[in-house]
């Protein structure tokens, strides 16, 4: 859900940090079947969505944070 605040009215640093750590948050929650014991995922998939989650878990420290984030992209998931 968006919220849009009057003209003039700036988000405040806290709620930028609020709004990118949900986002965050969000991703990494669509990403949480892929790390069951039994999903049958390859080993280098497997690898590549710890790395991605590990990214999104890094934002906060990026330059910028959190008027700019640079979001991690995961590449397609291989079934074994």
């Amino acid at each position: 859900e968006s919220f849009t605040p009057p003209a003039g009215i700036e988000p405040t640093v806290n709620e930028l940090a609020a709004r990118a750590r949900n986002k965050r948050d969000a991703l990494i929650s669509e990403t949480d079947y892929l790390l069951m014991s039994d999903y049958p995922i390859d080993a280098e998939s497997l690898e590549a969505v710890k790395a991605y989650r590990q990214a999104l878990r890094d934002i906060t420290v990026q330059k910028g944070f959190p008027f700019t984030v640079e979001w991690p992209v995961l590449e397609e998931v291989c079934h074994e």
